[in-house]
């Protein structure tokens, strides 16, 4: 927890549903899901405030000093122990209310600092635990996505039913809403299901699971009927996709990868990708490293990406994705 106290002398991280995001910086500092709390980050360690009906499960799982509220009493217990000078606050998940509320209670605006970038910066090159569970969420996902029999006469909203179950069997959640597009759908990078048959052509599903609070996130296409001309652009982003990652280790920021993928897709013949060719992935689904043109951040062994070139016409579209994990002198599909 070094790199936000070279700003500011304390971090006030909140739990997932008082914060605006996911909360993933409170689950990855806490390294324990604990509702209605707050996580004080000093140099000195880690204090939990938790309502005192979450105590006795908080001093069991928390690592660290666990302080139980009373109703009302939180900010009299984070002037406690605040230690002086600078409170670093994740302003991208924090809401303007709960922000404009804290300047008011805790000596105003000039005291925080936002450690929003340096917090997600820091999640971005994974341990081998966070490794080891991304692996087993792309398993559960490959496997769950290798079984599927589609018929024509499914639904979209019926493959997310059954995508739904797949998840409860192997006691897992969704890591994001799942995309079933099929026909000219598949032509929609985020197409939202519906009740449309499948009938015959392209059925792109973009799925993955939440394994203990890590994410996968896979893109296949599927074929009902002959889709001569389906598979071949399928075909293609494969090949795009392999080309990419064997130009990876050659890159040293995020957007050097944009521009290596850019110049490949380029070389094949494809139009100019309309969105990013990947993003980080861990505890969030997007998370750091973002892949733009403009991004000047490094890479780093075990940093850990979801890249995914997609080809989108009007009546059909296809993507290829998988995981990627950077290491010393090449990448390697997870």
């Amino acid at each position: 927890m070094a790199f936000p106290l070279k700003t500011c002398s304390s971090v006030l991280l909140f739990s997932p549903e008082t914060s605006v995001g996911s909360g993933a910086n409170f689950l990855y500092n806490a390294k324990a899901e604990i509702d209605s709390s707050v996580l004080l980050l000093t140099k000195r360690g880690k204090t939990l405030f938790t309502p005192r009906m979450n105590e006795r499960q908080a001093r069991d799982i928390f690592k660290g000093r666990v302080v139980p509220v009373s109703s009302g009493q939180l900010i009299p217990l984070l002037k406690k122990n605040l230690p002086r000078g600078k409170i670093g606050l994740e302003l991208e998940n924090l809401s303007a209310l709960r922000h404009i509320n804290l300047a008011k209670k805790l000596g105003g605006k000039n005291r925080f600092v936002d450690v929003s970038v340096p917090l997600e910066s820091m999640r971005a090159v994974k341990k081998q635990d966070e490794i080891s569970k991304i692996k087993k969420a792309i398993s559960i996902s490959r496997s769950i996505l290798g079984n599927l029999h589609l018929k024509s006469s499914m639904t979209e909203l019926d493959v997310v039913k059954i995508l739904a179950r797949q998840c409860l069997e192997h006691d897992v959640t969704f890591a994001y809403p799942p995309i079933v597009a099929s026909g000219n759908h598949s032509g929609h990078p985020h197409h939202v299901p519906v009740k449309k048959t499948l009938g015959h052509g392209t059925v792109l599903i973009d799925f993955g699971v939440k394994y203990k609070k890590y994410c996968a996130d896979l893109t296949r296409c599927y074929f009902l009927g002959p889709a001569k001309e389906e598979k071949k652009k399928y075909e293609e982003a494969k090949n795009i996709f392999h080309l990419i990652i064997d130009q990876m280790p050659d890159c040293h920021t995020a957007g050097d990868v944009v521009r290596a993928s850019d110049g490949i897709i380029k070389k094949s013949g494809w139009p100019q990708l309309i969105h990013a060719p990947g993003h980080g992935i861990g505890i969030d689904v997007h998370e750091a490293p973002h892949l733009y043109s403009k991004n000047k951040e490094h890479l780093r062994p075990n940093m850990v990406m979801a890249i995914e070139p997609g080809w989108y016409g009007a009546k059909f579209g296809v993507r290829y994705e998988n995981e990627v994990l950077l290491g010393k002198n090449k990448a390697r599909v997870l």
